[in-house]
This record gives structure tokens, sequence and C-alpha cells, in this order.
């Protein structure tokens, strides 16, 4: 009988054994499969570690999502793997946008702190080989950096620099972005003019409205153009919100 009940008592102490190993076991690889399965950090289609995004080159710094800190503005290389992504690392996690891989080649960038605007604006410029330049600007979305578009187009038409086809300057305005510039006098007279018009831009997100587009000054003679509004002529951009480099 003494044997028996001994026999049985092994018998228990070995099933409780792999019970509670295999349980462990089990925990443990549940561990890891659950771990394997969580996803990296993206930048756009690459690895937040791969060598396009560890080598991307810094091009400005901005507080985009407004908690006083300016983060690295980072550009991949234009060839390769994730070429020309533009991006910020907020926290643990991305924003980023593509940028067209056809354009000219960006040339530089800064910040803007909009007033009344929680986190800053990113404009980038874009330099044409031929003379002329595009302004790009952008905000902070949810997982990406959205372009301020109008009518699908960027917010700043393409300035050319050879030509004085549309002098203009951009500035920030409350919640928002305003546009000045010269457009040819309609109707046309005998000697050409230029007519300052304006138009204000309220940002929401990465949403823009436009407001009404004002004419300020009419019949403005291209002698008088240089003395009355040389933000114009010399395209003075965010001049009054640029943030400190």
């Amino acid at each position: 009988m003494m044997r028996n009940l001994v026999r049985t008592a092994m018998l228990l102490a070995i099933t409780l054994c792999l019970t509670s190993c295999g349980s462990s076991e089990t925990e443990k690889g549940g561990g890891s499969a659950t771990k394997d399965k969580t996803p990296s950090a993206r930048v756009g289609q690459c690895p937040a570690d791969s060598p396009a995004v560890v080598s991307a080159r810094t091009i400005s710094t901005a507080d985009l999502d407004g908690d006083g800190k300016a983060e690295a503005i980072k550009l991949t290389a234009p060839d390769g793997d994730c070429a020309n992504l533009l991006f910020a690392e907020l926290g643990e996690k991305y924003v980023h946008v593509q940028m067209p891989l056809d354009a000219p080649p960006l040339t530089k960038a800064f910040a803007v702190e909009v007033p009344g605007r929680e986190g800053a604006l990113l404009v980038t410029r874009q330099g044409h080989p031929r003379g002329g330049f595009q302004l790009r600007v952008y905000a902070a979305g949810p997982g990406e950096l959205v372009e301020l578009k109008v009518d699908d187009s960027p917010l700043v038409p393409f300035v050319a620099l050879d030509v004085q086809e549309r002098p203009l300057s951009v500035d920030c305005s409350d919640g928002g972005v305003v546009v000045t510039e010269a457009v040819a006098h309609k109707p046309p007279g005998v000697v050409f003019a230029w007519d300052i018009q304006q138009t204000t831009y309220a940002v929401e997100g990465g949403e823009v409205t436009a407001g009404e587009t004002k004419e300020i000054a009419d019949n403005v003679l291209p002698a008088q153009l240089k003395a009355k509004y040389p933000d114009l002529v010399d395209y003075s951009l965010f001049k009054s919100c640029r943030a400190a480099s």
C-alpha cells in the first residue's frame, strides 16, 4: 500500500512539473510571437533603421507639433531606396512626405511660426536651373507631412526669375498665410502697369481655405513698383514669422 502511495505521489509531481514547464514555455513563445508581430517604425516604405533613412541629411529644424522642441527635418538621397523622402521624427513615430522625383532639387528649407497656430509650418524651396523657384509649405498631420495646396496646386505659385513675370511676397497672417502679388493691369492700357492683389489663406491642420482676393493698388507703373512695393520685387518670403534656426 505504502509503495503505491509513493508511486502515485511521484507521478503527480512529474505531471505538475510538466504542466508548469509547458505553460511557461508557451507563455515565452507567445511573448516572442507578439513581439515579432510588432511592426517596426517606418518612413514611407523604408524601415527607420534602413541605410536610406539613417544616412538622410538634415536640412532644417522645426517644432512641427508645437511641444516647444524643434525636430530635425531630414531628406533622403534623390536616388536609390526611398528617394526624396522628407521626414521628421515626432516622439516614437515619423511623419513624412514624398517629394516629387522629377522636380528640381531642394535648395533650402526653414520653419515659420504662424500666429495663433500650434506647431510650425515647414517651407521648402526648389531652385530651377533655368532661373526661378518653387516654394512648398507643409504641416504635420497624423503620420504624414501634408503639403498645403489650393486647387491641387502649391500654395505659392512658381516664381520665374529670368523675367519679371509675377512679383510677389509671402508672409504670415493671424492663423494663416497671406500672398501679395503684382499682376498685369486689366484692361491693358497704352502703358504697361501693375495691379497689386492680396489673398489671405486660413490654415487649419493641413487644410487651406482661401479668403477673398482684394486689390490694394491699381495702375502701378513699373518704375514705381520697386519704390512702393519693394517686398514684391525682392520676393520677400515670410519675413515676419521665420522661426529662429
